[in-house]
């Protein structure tokens, strides 16, 4: 009996792990908007989906961008830990069923953050990264919703223990992710938000030098806030 316990606590653990991480997309906790509301898609990877902030559920930057909003608004938090824009990466956001969940969510505003896993050795390839992003944001925009579509620039990564972590490279980050999203975001008419340069020099706001603490969560939830209210 004592080792079947404890092989249902391992169990438990590894499933309660794969949560917080963000990697099983059927048990992502997703709003039930009212009729009325604004619908807000935050769509990205383990960044968007709150991977290592601290009670997750309150404090990802969707969670707390939704506090910011207010009623009016619902904010659905499509985030999906080592997801790719890039649709020729080792895992494509447009391959999960979350992405066909958040079309289906029908929203007024996407948010699309994706770019600090395509930075990644086996997957960096630039032609491939800008191709899928400027479609991944045209299937938004063909939603019969006809949402306001913001790119976001993933932010800044630093050194934990003398290096990046999960073989994110920073310098492809900075110089050729960032740059692409911009002018993908230019040549369709969207708008981009600053994300990088809000975190930039900002290492203190990060939990392994990648993934946002509390503090940098609502850094990034302001820098969205100010972007959806620009036009008010």
């Amino acid at each position: 009996m004592m080792a079947i316990a404890v092989i249902v606590i391992i169990i438990l653990f590894i499933l309660a792990l794969a949560v917080y991480m963000g990697m099983l997309d059927r048990l992502h906790i997703l709003p039930r908007p009212r009729p009325g509301q604004i619908r807000v898609a935050c769509v990205g990877d383990s960044i968007t989906y709150g991977f290592f902030v601290c009670g997750q559920l309150w404090n990802s930057y969707p969670s707390v961008l939704q506090k910011m909003l207010g009623e009016d608004y619902c904010v659905g938090n499509f985030g999906f830990s080592n997801r790719t824009a890039s649709t020729d990466g080792d895992n494509p956001y447009t391959a999960e069923k979350l992405y066909k969940k958040s079309l289906d969510f029908q929203p007024d505003i996407v948010l699309i953050m994706l770019g600090s896993n395509d930075s990644k050795p086996n997957n960096w390839k630039a032609e491939s990264y800008a191709r899928s992003l400027a479609r991944l944001a045209e299937s938004y925009r063909a939603l019969g919703s006809r949402p306001r579509v913001l790119l976001m620039t993933p932010p800044s990564v630093f050194h934990f223990w003398k290096k990046v972590l999960w073989t994110i490279q920073g310098d492809v980050l900075e110089n050729e992710v960032v740059p692409i999203c911009r002018r993908v975001a230019e040549e369709l008419g969207l708008e981009c938000v600053d994300v990088h340069g809000a975190f930039f020099g900002k290492k203190e706001l990060f939990v392994d030098g990648c993934h946002p603490n509390v503090p940098g969560a609502r850094l990034l939830a302001e820098t969205v806030y100010k972007a959806i209210k620009c036009r008010d």
